[in-house]
C-alpha cells in the first residue's frame, strides 16, 4: 500500500498536462487534414473565383498546424 502512495504522489501533475496539450494539438492536426480534404471535395464540385484561394488556406492552415505542433513537440 506504501508503494502505490508513493507511486501517485511521484505523479508530475505537468507532466500530465503535457500530454493533454499533445493530445489536443494532435485533434487539431487532424482536423486540419480534413479541412484539406473537404475543401478538396468541395472544390470538384463547386467552381468558382475563390476555388484557389480556399485551397491556398486550407494549406496554409495545415502547414501551420504542424508548425504548432512540432514546436511545442519540441518545447515541451
Amino acid at each position: 500500500m506504501e508503494e502505490i502512495i508513493k507511486t501517485l504522489l511521484a505523479i508530475d501533475i505537468w507532466q500530465i498536462g503535457k500530454i493533454f496539450v499533445l493530445i489536443g494539438l494532435g485533434v487539431y492536426l487532424f482536423f486540419a487534414f480534413l479541412i484539406i480534404r473537404q475543401v478538396r471535395l468541395m472544390t470538384e464540385i463547386v467552381e468558382g473565383i475563390l476555388t484557389h484561394p480556399l485551397r491556398v488556406v486550407s494549406w496554409l492552415f495545415f502547414l501551420f498546424s504542424i508548425f504548432v505542433f512540432i514546436f511545442t513537440l519540441l518545447v515541451l
